[in-house]
């Protein structure tokens, strides 16, 4: 590892701190909403977890595709049990995915029922939301550990390269 790569890395983990702290706080803070919405709230919430539900189909998707090509190798070559650790950081992206597209068409049938919105498709979208919370929340610690663990290699000189 070189401080380039290492630099690359670090960027990757900081990009996912700020998705972490604006739009999956954005996404906790609107699905709470749906817990008591105000009279005629619903549909400003619905609208409003479309928006972000968008966003991580798209910008979400692309930074975990980034990280799939560049973080991953590092951490694969680098980490202490790197080939397990990328292992299980590529099956939480394939859930992360399933989970959205669970939360996307949950909110599908939600924004079609609009006024008639029934408890269990609510309750199927609180489940949906903050499962894929909580996962997101997870999943970004587990990154940022590893890249923590591929720096102190770095720092100790005992990358595989041996590029200190």
């Amino acid at each position: 590892m070189d401080v380039t790569e290492l630099k690359a890395a670090l960027n990757t983990v900081e990009q996912d701190h700020r998705f972490v702290l604006d739009k999956v706080q954005a996404l906790k803070e609107t699905v709470s909403g749906l817990l008591e919405p105000a009279d005629g709230d619903t549909p400003r919430v619905l609208g409003r977890l479309r928006e972000i539900n968008d966003y991580f189909a798209v910008c979400f998707t692309a930074h975990m595709e980034e990280e799939e090509a560049t973080l991953f190798a590092l951490v694969e070559r680098d980490a202490p049990d790197g080939a397990a650790l990328v292992s299980r950081l590529r099956r939480e992206h394939d859930e992360i995915r399933r989970k959205r597209q669970e939360l996307g068409d949950c909110l599908e049938i939600a924004l079609q029922l609009g006024e008639n919105l029934t408890p269990r498709v609510l309750r199927d979208l609180l489940g949906y939301g903050w499962e894929l919370w909580d996962m997101l929340d997870n999943h970004a610690h587990l990154e940022t550990q590893a890249v923590q663990q591929c720096v102190t290699r770095y720092l100790r000189g005992e990358t595989r390269q041996g590029q200190v």
